[in-house]
């Protein structure tokens, strides 16, 4: 199912920076842009819904549950990604900006029944070719 775009999910300055780089002036922005960014993440990150599903195990006859798999693809910008990292794994948030990600990279977080959350892999281009990745404007690995 596609839904349409998300405004919570807006390109925004998610959190403070540590340690603090004040050639970035990100006071201001971080007063006006956290709020939606942090309502989107509370939005999309949880734990899985309680649906277990009683399924028979073949081997033993007997049944056990099968919670339902969620997932959820998020087309956007690297600042909200990478605070989303930071969240999800319970990492302090204010270190977004120490993770650098390609454009059009792929970050996979698995959130357990339990809340746990795992990272299978953050910022990956492996379905890019070298002269397709990029970041920051400029074009692949030695930037």
């Amino acid at each position: 199912q596609v839904s349409e775009p998300d405004c919570l999910l807006n390109e925004g300055i998610p959190a403070q920076v540590i340690p603090i780089r004040p050639e970035l002036e990100v006071e201001k922005a971080v007063d006006k842009e956290h709020e939606a960014i942090e309502t989107a993440f509370q939005k999309y990150f949880y734990r899985s819904k309680e649906k277990a599903c009683p399924t028979k195990d073949d081997d033993e006859g007997t049944e056990k549950e099968q919670f339902d798999h969620e997932f959820e693809i998020f087309v956007g910008h690297g600042n909200v990604i990478r605070y989303f990292f930071c969240r999800a794994l319970q990492l302090p948030p204010e270190a977004w900006l120490r993770l650098s990600i390609f454009n059009c990279s792929m970050t996979y977080i698995m959130i357990n029944p339990s809340g746990t959350a795992t990272c299978r892999f953050v910022g990956d281009i492996g379905h890019l070719g070298y002269e397709h990745s990029t970041f920051s404007m400029h074009h692949g690995f030695t930037w």
